[in-house]
């Protein structure tokens, strides 16, 4: 991944002197400005900004005699004998003899592999500093190649809490850490403006950002450096819930919703018609989003749950809540076989006097297009489903109040906004069935409310998850023969599209590449080859990839190849058996979204088999894995897997490309592991000015105006 520069949450015009080109530091020249220019530093404050990403503590001084083996630790010797000794197959080492201050030989050494300099670094008789982690070599002790300054010398390297920053090649460590020492102690740290009020930082005690910066550079000491950290995290979260906060207060202030209001026994009479009985979790969120309704503030909620869990019911209701107060609703999703998949639902669910609903896709013939356009003009259609075909120019709602978005990461932020435009101010109802963290929304979404169906309908069955071999397939392709036979279904996963992939053979270990192609191949010509076999992937026309989904759909094949295209996709009846090729390719939750396509019938029994040669992965002992709730085991759900995940994987998967900026933006802050108590501080005093000060326009809160409009330039937030 190429070097990028770290982000500032101050936005405020530089002083000329930070403003300078980096050249003009001692010791920088033309070839060090390049290198630098590498990492994106261009300017003094962007070196200043170049923050550690992490430290070597060699603060413990100890006299030679007293060296622990295994420990960092920093000794001052007397350079003793050198000697530069050929290697017998690799680089020649120069080795060190080390001697107490009186001169006095010791049983220690230190020694460089390669590094034929430090012979004109060093004489002997000179006294050093030398930190590093010393072995066991023979009869004493070896630093191998530790890090070595001249005791006369101002410690940079050695004798305290050493930087390590990002490199680039041919840019070495010991300059650039010499570069930020002499700019951190010059007076230019004093012309960086803080962006935090005062008030602010005196309430949440923390240092003034010139002497964060000094100490996140070079900490004097532990305690100083988690203050110096302290301060910078709680820069990050502070302007990121500010700009939430203050997005959240524009729309509360701007928008004005229709309010959709039904009656307690309108509600009840329309679940009763329900051909099941809805889950306590699917009551809980509607009736939170039956509270959004109701209110002029348009709702902007996210409706999470596993595969299965009952989110289009919800979605159902609250779509005739809207029909109920005489108003239009859309839902839009990613494939035309959802969408297919969910118009047939709403259809039987609206069958006894619901909203009339019509269905719009790309493959929509031009004569039926144009007779549902009428009509939704006319207000004769009270709902449509459809793709991305809703958003096209020429689609109007006249009473659009309701927008459902299913999958909805699947989406851009552009046409996720086109959607709502369709309507005025339209309440919102964001889907997904991949379960994000709730440290994640936390964090960067606090203006998005978060309903969880965290319960899944009586009688589904637990899925029966195992982790195999590769040398076990073949005896289960023809137990997966026997099932299909029985008049079951069943997919097969791969990590990739074809084997001669040229990109993916850089993502994949040699020993072992299953791709769907040539797995395909393989089965139906061999183990499977009495069985109907098909085949899709993302790199078929979207026509030809629906057309084999809806071949398998209707059981004209028995097992399907894919790859996760496969992930977001309609419901199989009859699929049993997932086999997921390459297993350890996968995250957790693309995982878990695989497994969830199987076994959607109560009466059958379901299986999950993990194929990789890492079967002691992380991810697969996870996917397996069994807790006790209830006095009953049970596999951990899809919410307890995206914890794990974002333990194991952090924050990438779940912030996707979208908001991969925000990911570089938290500098200091780990999604993995936020400090629940800085993430409330920074979001109370967010609140806090927001309140007051709804667009920063006060004197005081001018740099953080600057710094929230930065952040808004750069990235896009869902």
């Amino acid at each position: 991944m190429a070097a990028s520069r770290t982000t500032r949450t101050s936005s405020k015009p530089s002083s000329s002197a930070l403003a300078e080109p980096v050249q003009r530091l001692r010791g920088v020249g033309a070839d060090s400005a390049k290198l630098l220019d590498r990492l994106g530093i261009h300017t003094v404050e962007d070196l200043l900004w170049h923050l550690p990403s992490r430290y070597e503590d060699y603060s413990k001084v100890v006299p030679l005699g007293s060296l622990r083996p295994e420990a960092e630790q920093t000794v001052v010797a007397t350079v003793g004998h050198i000697a530069t000794i050929p290697g017998r197959r690799g680089p020649p080492r120069t080795e060190i003899e080390l001697r107490d201050e009186s001169g006095v030989p010791s049983r220690h050494k230190a020694v460089w592999f390669g590094n034929a300099f430090i012979r004109q670094r060093v004489q002997e008789g000179q006294t050093v500093r030398i930190s590093g982690k010393p072995k066991w070599f023979g009869h004493g002790l070896s630093f191998t190649n530790p890090t070595l300054e001249p005791a006369d010398r101002e410690a940079v390297q050695t004798a305290r809490i050493v930087p390590v920053y990002r490199l680039t090649e041919g840019l070495k460590e010991g300059y650039l850490r010499r570069w930020l020492l002499s700019l951190v102690t010059s007076q230019r740290l004093a012309l960086v403006a803080d962006p935090l009020p005062p008030d602010v930082r005196d309430r949440q005690g923390l240092p003034p950002i010139a002497d964060a910066l000094r100490q996140v550079h070079f900490p004097e000491a532990p305690q100083e450096l988690f203050r110096a950290r302290r301060r910078l995290a709680f820069d990050e979260l502070f302007i990121l819930q500010l700009a939430t906060a203050q997005r959240r207060s524009r729309w509360v202030a701007e928008a004005r919703a229709r309010t959709l209001a039904v009656t307690d026994a309108e509600l009840d009479a329309w679940i009763a018609e329900l051909p099941f009985a809805l889950t306590g979790a699917q009551r809980r969120s509607l009736a939170q989003i039956r509270g959004d309704l109701a209110r002029a503030v348009p709702m902007s909620r996210l409706l999470e749950g596993d595969v299965g869990s009952g989110k289009t019911v919800v979605a159902a209701l609250a779509m005739r809540i809207a029909f109920r107060c005489g108003m239009q609703s859309a839902l839009m999703a990613p494939t035309e076989l959802l969408a297919d998949q969910h118009y047939a639902t709403l259809e039987a669910l609206f069958a006894r006097g619901g909203p009339k609903v019509a269905r719009l896709s790309s493959s929509t013939s031009a004569g039926e297009r144009e007779r549902i356009l009428e009509r939704l003009e006319r207000g004769e259609l009270d709902a449509v489903v459809g793709t991305h075909a809703l958003i096209q120019e020429g689609v109007s709602f006249p009473r659009l109040a309701l927008a459902v978005i299913d999958e909805q990461h699947r989406f851009g932020v552009e046409q996720r906004a086109t959607l709502r435009q369709k309507g005025t101010y339209p309440h919102v109802l964001l889907t997904t069935a991949t379960p994000i963290p709730q440290t994640l929304w936390q964090t960067l979404n606090r203006d998005l409310d978060v309903s969880v169906l965290d319960e899944m309908p009586a009688g589904r069955r637990e899925i029966r998850t195992e982790v195999r071999t590769p040398e076990a397939l073949p005896r289960a392709w023809p137990w997966v023969a026997e099932r299909v036979r029985s008049g079951e279904q069943a997919f097969v996963v791969c990590p990739r599209i074809d084997p001669a992939d040229e990109e993916s053979d850089t993502l994949f270990e040699k020993s072992w590449q299953p791709s769907a192609v040539a797995t395909f191949d393989e089965l139906r010509s061999g183990a499977l080859s009495g069985v109907r076999v098909g085949l899709v992937h993302g790199r078929m026309p979207q026509k030809e990839r629906d057309a084999v989904m809806t071949r398998f759909r209707d059981r004209e094949l028995d097992v399907l190849v894919a790859t996760t295209v496969i992930e977001v996709g309609i419901d199989i009846p009859h699929a049993t058996v997932m086999v997921v090729l390459g297993a350890e390719r996968f995250g957790l939750a693309q995982l878990h979204q695989l497994r969830g396509r199987v076994g959607r019938r109560a009466e059958q029994k379901a299986f999950c088999v993990l194929v990789s040669p890492k079967t002691d992965s992380d991810r697969l002992r996870a996917m397996s894995e069994r807790v006790e709730k209830d006095a009953t085991e049970r596999l951990l759900n899809g919410f307890e897997l995206a914890e794990r995940d974002l333990q194991i994987r952090g924050p990438g998967q779940f912030l996707g490309q979208e908001q991969s900026g925000i990911r570089d933006q938290l500098r200091l802050v780990d999604l993995t592991d936020i400090d629940p108590r800085l993430l409330d501080d920074a979001a109370r005093e967010a609140d806090k000015i927001v309140a007051v000060d709804p667009e920063l326009e006060r004197t005081e809160h001018r740099g953080l105006r600057q710094a929230v409009d930065a952040l808004w330039e750069r990235y896009a937030f869902v």
